[in-house]
């Protein structure tokens, strides 16, 4: 497998029967996902994907847009080893994987199994709830990922990480508020839509608007918890996603596997 900079693979299987990309939120990086691949069969294959300016390519200038990470992170994932995928992005990510899936179809003849979008609603649906929230200060940015039930609250404790952390999020926020397209195109691949019961800046209705997004089938799945819902109820949040993939569990993959 390669994949170049775009993609992280935290446990390499070396014929997968199924692969799932994963999409980080704003502000953050492809580690969301490294307990992802404990959680899966051991013939499944979790990537998770990792955006320009953090981690591994935190000296990397930010991408310029939405589009244009979409399209490296196509490319990169149209050059892997065929194997059938699925694409899961939550907030910031389900955009992200979106854009990705429509270029994979339209510019690669790749069809992702199911596209699966957590935690917001699609492009041209609505406006971001705060055009200006990449411009506010560190404290006013700060309350709201409290509110929003963001669970790794201390990790701004320390002023140097927190200006780190702040700024990648800023440049997420503002990719996505400005990321308007005019006319969103329709996904072949059949989608899921989750979020979680309680998310104060994404209701149920705007991830159900995902329905008019693609011409194959819609599923949406409702979960308790606030926006970052994954956090409490990840296993069940896989288990989902494996159940619409058709993959049966089996033995899951555990932590003993190398890390690539």
């Amino acid at each position: 497998m390669t994949g170049g900079e775009w993609l992280q693979t935290y446990r390499r299987v070396p014929s997968p029967r199924a692969r799932l990309i994963c999409f980080p939120h704003a502000g953050a990086g492809a580690t969301v996902y490294r307990r992802w691949s404990t959680l899966v069969p051991a013939d499944v294959e979790v990537v998770a994907v990792c955006y320009p300016g953090r981690q591994h390519r935190l000296a990397e200038p930010f991408s310029p847009s939405i589009a244009a990470l979409a399209s490296g992170i196509a490319a990169a994932v149209a050059g892997l080893d065929p194997v059938p995928c699925a694409l899961f992005g939550h907030s910031m990510g389900a955009v992200v994987a979106y854009e990705t899936a429509v270029r994979l179809e339209r510019g690669y003849g790749v069809l992702p199994r199911r596209l699966f979008v957590s935690g917001r609603w699609p492009p041209g649906y609505r406006a971001p709830a705060d055009p200006a929230l990449d411009l506010a200060d560190d404290a006013e940015l700060l309350e709201h990922l409290r509110q929003l039930g963001n669970t790794q609250l201390d990790l701004f404790a320390m002023a140097e990480l927190r200006e780190l952390l702040l700024g990648v999020l800023r440049a997420d926020y503002r990719l996505l508020a400005e990321h308007r397209p005019d006319r969103p195109a329709r996904t072949l691949a059949s989608v899921t839509g989750y979020c979680g019961d309680a998310d104060p800046g994404c209701s149920i209705q705007d991830v159900a608007a995902w329905r008019a997004m693609t011409s194959g089938a819609f599923r949406l799945r409702v979960f308790p918890g606030h926006h970052f819902y994954l956090d409490t109820v990840t296993a069940d949040v896989v288990d989902d996603v494996l159940a619409e993939l058709g993959v049966a569990r089996g033995r899951p993959a555990g932590d003993a596997c190398a890390v690539s």
